[in-house]
């Protein structure tokens, strides 16, 4: 049985508020939202720390790392 999913209506820009030489923390500028995320440099990995508004649309980008729509196949 496929799930049906539609994509969100909200749009949340994440900023880096701290990043070190193997992983960068993003956290959304929504007040009302408050999503902090890890992303791995080295190793690609997300690692959430707070989920914030689960059903918004996120991105945001660092140098030549960018955190956008996320695809499961």
């Amino acid at each position: 049985m496929a799930a049906s999913w539609t994509a969100p209506d909200a749009s949340h820009q994440m900023v880096c508020e701290a990043q070190t030489s193997s992983e960068a923390l993003f956290v959304c500028t929504d007040e009302a939202c408050g999503r902090r995320v890890v992303i791995g440099k080295s190793e690609p990995r997300l690692t959430v720390i707070v989920r914030g508004d689960f059903y918004a649309r996120h991105a945001g980008t660092v140098g030549e790392m960018a955190l956008d729509e996320v695809a499961v196949k």
